[in-house]
């Protein structure tokens, strides 16, 4: 071996040192980059030589330079990732939802429907007087008001929602894209097994990291390895690369295939899936869990009905059906009871979809089996003629109406010109083309006047006949017009008699009477108005309370898993300086073998000389 290789020795320890130096100081200066991982320059000897039978070494070199990746800690991290971003989310739009029902501060519809029974009251006492009917028709208007208010916001919010899950999927495209594009780098620059794109593969866990928050992915990167040479950790060195949502890939190598949005319903709800090579279609939007995506679906409904251009599912969603469900048993118990104040003429609402022939119990749910009764009063309030109408689960409102103009002696007494169908007369217009109808009774004989009274139907509540309530549920609940245009059309009573106050005392009895709340979801709850309403709160109020305990112990979960992710990933500044130090001693000695050979060569031109 000559002096020549010994200068060489002490060269390679140089440029070896550099580079560790090099390294070292690069993971100081990124000590605070949004995502870096810290690198290690893998240091080994040269290759040896044979010199008088002996084998001698020939410095030093750097092989390659690692990152300091854990594949099992970065795994749990974007598991944690997912869930704490899905709680988070779910937690914000609860929050806002609990916000539109401040009922527990004294204000709100709860407030609004007390106020309206008060109205009720004062009317009961004092039947006869206009400031008192003009106090209910204002205390009725702001309840029905604040209900479709109510129902506008969070219709808002599944709107909102809804805009925000096209956001979410835009966002998951551009990253699959990004990442094929980094796999496709990756391809071209680890041709080696010595070859480490560290920058590269930092980008792309970055970009997984940034999917976790989205939605719950799977990144399969090949069969993990255990790697020793430095700190124990495996790895992701693989050159094979999937990234799939509930198993249908989206990044495939340098391939990317995008999910699929279209939103053709007459809401505008955006439908997720996945396009296959023969441009056949699979639907995600009911299989998509996790992250901020999976809380969106949850929040809006994944599974649209056509038939209601509605979610079956969905907590939004669930709000809005129990908030319809509460005002469409207020509509119908509040008519119900209405309808017994004597009416020269009876008008429905226009009932769309009721075709003559359709059973009235698979119409509306709220009607059901049992009877009603129709009583006409003279103009001195007495009653005249009198008829029970049944309903069972076959009968149409074509049957109602025969039943109601059918020739009966109602009274027995053989006279024929003193029986209901004498009196009044009903019919039912139905149009083909609105695919709506409109049932009416109107008199045969001046001065007389026709209430109902019903016994479990629900008849005259479900088709606001001779109504004090308008409309079907949240959205078009309203005060009948022609008592809002002009109040004193407004009754106490059954029999249409100024002064009297049954109908008006048995209203404020409706606040204590358990009746039944036919949910959407085929569930039937008895209790009082007020009852389901306070239900109803109070599940808004259980379900953000239950979120919040759910991401408190998310994001400690987070907290513990970041901690181990950066133990191991992250950069130690005092570490990284402790090794600065480390290696700047050995780049001092190894100029010290440079200057030694140096020396050495000046002895060696001195003898010459």
């Amino acid at each position: 071996m000559g002096i020549f290789d010994s200068l060489y020795t002490g060269v390679s320890g140089l440029k070896a040192a550099e580079l560790q130096i090099n390294t070292t100081g690069n993971n100081i200066s990124n000590a605070d980059a949004v995502f870096y991982t810290r690198q290690r320059a893998f240091q080994g000897t040269g290759m040896s030589i044979k010199r008088g039978g002996l084998h001698l070494g020939t410095g030093t070199q750097v092989e390659t330079i690692k990152r300091l990746h854990d594949e099992h800690a970065y795994y749990k991290l974007k598991n944690a990732t997912t869930q704490q971003q899905y709680t988070d989310y779910l937690g914000k739009i609860l929050q806002e939802a609990s916000q539109r029902f401040p009922d527990t501060q004294g204000t709100g519809i709860l407030q609004d429907y007390k106020n309206y029974n008060d109205a009720w009251n004062n009317f009961a006492s004092n039947p006869s007087d206009s400031a008192s009917k003009v106090d209910l028709i204002e205390s009725a208007n702001t309840l029905t008001q604040n209900i479709q208010k109510t129902l506008q916001a969070l219709d808002k919010m599944q709107q909102t929602v809804n805009e925000e899950i096209k956001q979410s999927v835009d966002e998951i495209n551009n990253i699959g894209q990004e990442i094929a594009n980094i796999n496709k780098q990756l391809e071209q620059k680890e041709i080696l097994p010595t070859d480490n794109a560290n920058q590269l593969r930092d980008r792309r866990d970055e970009l997984e990291l940034r999917l976790s928050k989205l939605v719950d992915a799977v990144a399969w990167k090949g069969h993990s390895s255990q790697d020793n040479t430095l700190d124990q950790t495996i790895t992701d060195s693989g050159k094979y690369y999937d990234l799939s949502i509930k198993g249908f890939s989206i990044v495939n190598g340098s391939s990317f295939h995008p999910l699929k949005l279209d939103n053709k319903n007459p809401q505008g709800f955006y439908n997720i899936s996945y396009e296959v090579n023969d441009e056949n279609r699979y639907d995600l939007t009911g299989k998509i869990t996790g992250g901020q995506l999976g809380a969106q679906l949850d929040l809006r409904g994944r599974n649209y009905d056509g038939n209601t251009n509605s979610f079956s599912d969905g907590t939004l969603q669930d709000y809005k059906d129990m908030l319809n469900t509460f005002t469409k048993t207020l509509i119908t118990q509040t008519n119900n009871v209405y309808a017994q104040a004597a009416t020269e003429k009876v008008v429905s609402d226009d009932l769309k979809g009721l075709k003559s022939n359709t059973s009235l119990m698979s119409y509306d749910k709220n009607i059901q089996a049992g009877s009603f009764d129709l009583v006409v009063y003279d103009s001195k309030g007495n009653p005249v003629a009198k008829r029970t109408i049944k309903i069972d689960v076959n009968t149409t409102i074509e049957d109602v109406i025969k039943q109601i103009n059918a020739n009966i002696d109602d009274t027995n007494d053989k006279n024929d010109k003193n029986d209901l169908d004498d009196y009044f007369k009903a019919s039912y217009q139905y149009d083909g083309k609105s695919d709506s109808g409109n049932f009416q009774m109107n008199s045969l004989k001046p001065g007389y006047k026709i209430s109902f009274k019903d016994n479990g139907t629900n008849f005259p509540g479900a088709l606001n006949v001779s109504s004090f309530f308008n409309g079907q549920d949240a959205n078009n609940i309203n005060v009948n017009s022609s008592i809002r245009n002009d109040p004193n059309t407004l009754k106490a009573s059954s029999s249409g008699i100024d002064g009297k106050n049954d109908v008006a005392n048995e209203m404020l009895q409706l606040q204590t009477k358990q009746v039944n709340f036919y949910n959407k979801n085929g569930t039937v709850d008895t209790m009082t108005l007020d009852g389901y309403y306070r239900k109803f709160t109070g599940q808004i109020a259980s379900n953000a309370e239950s979120n919040n305990f759910a991401h408190s112990t998310n994001k400690t979960v987070y907290n513990t898993v970041y901690g181990e992710y950066q133990s191991k990933s992250g950069v130690n500044t005092n570490e990284e300086l402790a090794a600065l130090i480390k290696y700047q001693a050995s780049y001092g000695a190894a100029a010290k073998i440079v200057t030694t050979v140096d020396k050495m060569l000046d002895t060696l031109l001195g003898l010459k000389s």
